[in-house]
């Protein structure tokens, strides 16, 4: 029982009186709003969003309502939440290989890979020439994703240089990839006017510069570490016939975005090019550096 106030269609305000102390508001004889005893509102409809209510009239969670302090809310979808707060997570792999999994919470990862430089060729003479440097190996992220190929290593009297490593995307990932810089080599006819020919300095990565190329009578100098940079030529000796050793090329190099990300991928790093032996006269070339993945995950 209730006390109803009731508009209705066909006799205007019609009202029931008892002593339960509850109190009932109808339209056209349907009750649309209940007040206990104790004032506790009841509404027969939800209460519309623009009215100030959430428009539902049930709740999936338990305890407290959304809008309160830590609310409990049971298998919500949300459609692209931004949660504020959360700090990306960075990654780096320096060698090796293995498997990279994916924080949980993940919406999309940054990856930035390089392959390893080509190191640097040996100096020598026309007669017995530096030898030239090893190739860097190639750098993966996940399987035919993300590739970054070795710089070949340093050659000896090429006038040509040697090619930097190349980089491809597959599909899932967006971004650029760049071929490595060239390694160049030292081409002379030499004189009386020539002595002690430096070597060259390996090709560079945006992760760092290459080694440097040897004075004279001096070793080509290793690129810095996890660059994919190419290592620096052997400088010419004291010899009139000396020529010296040409630049390690760079290791491709990959700036990618993952939107979608998987929970697992396979990744190894490119390992550096070897240096290059010296020659007759000639002092050995850098090494060049190893490759790098560089993963930022966001949340």
């Amino acid at each position: 029982m209730a006390v109803t106030l009731n508009a209705s269609t066909t006799a205007g305000l019609v009202q029931t009186a008892d002593t339960s102390g509850v109190l009932a508001l109808q339209t056209a004889g349907t009750t649309a709003v209940t007040v206990s005893s104790a004032q506790v509102v009841t509404l027969a409809n939800a209460l519309p969003v623009v009215s100030g209510g959430t428009g539902g009239t049930t709740s999936t969670g338990s305890g407290a309502v959304v809008l309160a302090t830590s609310p409990t809310i049971a298998t919500p979808t949300l459609t692209s939440p931004i949660i504020t707060g959360s700090t990306p997570q960075i990654t780096a792999y320096t060698s090796g290989s293995g498997t990279y999994t994916v924080p949980t919470g993940a919406r999309y990862l940054a990856v930035k890979i390089v392959g390893g430089g080509g190191g640097g060729s040996g100096s020598g003479t026309n007669g017995g020439a530096g030898g030239a440097g090893g190739t860097g190996g190639a750098t993966t992220f996940g399987t035919s994703l993300l590739t970054a190929n070795g710089g070949t290593g340093g050659a000896f009297g090429n006038a040509l240089g040697v090619a930097g490593g190349t980089a491809t995307i597959g599909a899932g990932a967006s971004g650029v990839a760049f071929t490595g810089g060239s390694g160049a080599s030292t081409s002379a006819n030499v004189s009386n006017n020539i002595s002690y020919m430096a070597g060259i300095s390996g090709s560079a990565t945006p992760f760092g510069g290459g080694g440097a190329g040897g004075g004279g009578n001096t070793a080509g100098t290793a690129a810095p570490s996890n660059t994919g940079s190419g290592g620096g030529g052997g400088g010419g000796g004291n010899n009139l016939a000396s020529l010296g050793g040409g630049g390690g090329a760079a290791g491709g190099y990959i700036d990618a975005i993952i939107s979608s990300p998987s929970a697992t991928y396979s990744y190894a790093i490119g390992a550096a090019g070897t240096a290059g032996t010296a020659g007759t006269a000639g002092f050995v070339g850098g090494a060049g550096a190893a490759g790098l993945i560089y993963i930022t995950a966001y949340f």
